[in-house]
């Protein structure tokens, strides 16, 4: 899961700038700061909701909001739309990291150091090959496309955590 949504992380910090420049955001830096105040805003008020709900029952809506985020910024032009994208991809980030790593953390058992290793080294997988994919796929089509693509991951990252998660865990 953290594999398919660093993807989407890697690709979105490398080209948003590119995207935001060409429909005349003057600094693409303000995508981030919202994006970091959601994360800051979510970690610290939402701490306890991974104490009062499963793991599973927080990951799933995050989830949902990669694929809003993308897909709303495939077809966004405006500095008020991509502030949009940054809130909802945010928010969604805010809690989807943290409740990966309890998660991990629950599987592994007294095997938690490998685990951690494991789930961070795939995160970093992820980050470096959505910049590189998503970089050739980028100068093959456009913008929109990649965006769209990287909703798609979204929605197999979805498909995967629905079927073998959460029918797993019977929630």
């Amino acid at each position: 899961m953290a594999f398919f949504t660093h993807i989407i992380w890697g690709a979105l910090t490398a080209f948003f700038p590119l995207y935001a420049l060409k429909h005349g955001m003057s600094n693409p830096g303000l995508f981030f700061a919202a994006f970091a105040v959601m994360l800051i805003l979510g970690r610290t008020f939402g701490g306890r909701i991974l104490d009062l709900y499963s793991r599973e029952k927080v990951i799933f809506p995050c989830l949902l909001t990669y694929i809003m985020a993308t897909v709303i910024l495939a077809f966004s032009k405006t500095t008020p739309m991509f502030i949009l994208v940054a809130v909802i991809w945010g928010a969604g980030n805010a809690f989807a990291f943290p409740a990966f790593v309890a998660y991990a953390i629950d599987l592994a058992g007294p095997s938690r150091g490998p685990a951690l290793g494991t789930f961070t080294a795939l995160s970093d997988l992820g980050v470096g090959l959505g910049a590189v994919i998503m970089g050739i796929v980028l100068r093959l089509t456009n913008f929109q496309t990649m965006f769209l693509l990287l909703a798609f991951i979204g929605v197999i990252n979805f498909i995967y955590f629905y079927l073998f998660v959460m029918k797993k865990a019977k929630i």
